[in-house]
């Protein structure tokens, strides 16, 4: 009875799985869309899950004014497709009634802090029941379930945090023109960021400015031991990658090396100097 029992949930959970749009799209690493409904300020969520990073889009009220959730979701998206574009999977949305918008700095306290204090999680699943049994979503538990676990391994380094209304009028933010542009999210050049310059949170920061340009950071710490000189480390066949990051950083004239890594999925390696100059990268993540 216990074995056919397990069996059974077994085969529904997989069933679940198999059916789920965002499933599919997470395993083709593929970019998951989530509109968040609201009266005052709706949003828009775009999760690149190979780079594992979130870019959140703050919209102006007029984006989602009208209709049902599922039409103003559906106007939402449209703001975000290139001309020529067919038509896209039903949208994924959640409706947020809290007044002001969506709360991001709660929602990247709760990402950074909830390994230390786990019982956070007991409020977000709450909330995540509640949207279920309101209607307030179109997404199934399972997928309410998927996304929470893809999100929880984020941290806010992986935010990119966009305005639409300060974008120029008929373009997209620019982090997200970023992404539209490079197709598959594979094509991304894949980076390693290494603080050497002994100052603190200067990787995060830089990634956090990579990101928001289109680079996928698949990784960044500290360095081993603290050097005068930034540099550039070239790990595949083609330059391409670190010729665009030192040109992103504006290093014009700085030697790039060749080391390359067969093995690994890095392209470009940059290791930050106690010369790193980073006024510019702050005023570009803010």
């Amino acid at each position: 009875m216990i074995l056919t029992a397990g069996g059974l949930a077994t085969l529904v959970l997989a069933s679940a799985h198999y059916l789920s749009p965002i499933s599919r799209r997470l395993a083709a690493n593929e970019d998951v869309e989530l509109v968040l409904l609201n009266k005052e300020r709706p949003m828009l969520f775009i999760y690149q899950s190979f780079s594992r990073t979130l870019n959140a889009v703050r919209l102006p009220a007029k984006a989602a004014r009208s209709g049902s959730a599922y039409q103003r979701a559906c106007e939402v998206l449209k703001l975000f497709s290139k001309s020529g574009d067919t038509a896209r999977e039903d949208p994924a949305y959640i409706e947020v009634a809290a007044t002001g918008g969506p709360d991001m700095d709660a929602f990247e306290k709760l990402v950074n802090t909830w390994r230390a204090r786990p019982a956070q999680l007991g409020g977000l699943f709450r909330y995540l029941r509640d949207l279920k049994k309101n209607e307030a979503t179109n997404l199934s538990a399972h997928d309410l379930f998927l996304l929470t676990l893809e999100l929880s391994r984020l941290n806010s380094s992986n935010f990119i945090k966009e305005d639409f209304d300060k974008s120029r009028p008929g373009e997209l933010p620019e982090a997200v023109a970023a992404v539209r542009e490079t197709e598959p999210a594979m094509d991304l050049v894949r980076l390693e960021v290494l603080n050497a310059s002994g100052r603190k949170d200067l990787a995060r920061l830089v990634t956090k400015y990579l990101r928001k340009k289109g680079f996928d950071v698949i990784d960044f710490g500290t360095y081993g031991s603290v050097e005068k000189q930034t540099k550039i480390v070239n790990c595949s066949d083609n330059l391409e990658g670190a010729l665009r990051l030192r040109e992103t950083l504006g290093l014009r004239g700085l030697e790039i090396y060749s080391k390359v890594d067969r093995i690994g999925i890095v392209q470009a390696r940059i290791i930050l100097g106690a010369d790193f100059d980073y006024t510019n990268i702050e005023r570009g993540i803010k």
